[in-house]
């Protein structure tokens, strides 16, 4: 299972409704992240191709559920508009599905909460 399979998963049972709990914090920290510059250009290629289609995965889940929760769905801010607005909000977090998967926790059974 890739990266890109986890995250799909994990989007698409957030919109579902299971709720999601952090087991350890080994979960919330990756040590190693590259920045763009050091990646190789085969990668950012794969990142374009896996960006276009979780584009249409988002579509395909709100088609299925009738739900956006992250309002992803909504077109994207200029970096001027996301800067505008973290100044007006000091602290907050946007939410976002990484955060998610590094809070996968579904019940012993996998029930939904």
């Amino acid at each position: 299972m890739t990266m890109s399979d986890v995250i799909y998963r994990v989007y698409e049972m957030f919109v579902a409704g299971y709720q999601f709990q952090v087991l350890t914090p080994l979960f919330t920290v990756h040590w190693g992240l590259q920045n763009k510059k050091s990646r190789p250009a085969w990668r950012e290629r794969q990142n374009n191709v896996n960006r276009k289609y979780f584009e249409v995965f988002k579509r395909e889940v709100f088609a299925r559920y009738h739900k956006d929760p992250l309002r992803m769905l909504l077109p994207k801010k200029s970096p001027k508009q996301q800067q505008q607005q973290q100044q007006h909000a000091p602290g907050a977090i946007a939410p976002g599905v990484a955060g998610a998967i590094g809070a996968v926790g579904v019940g012993a059974a996998g029930e939904k909460h």
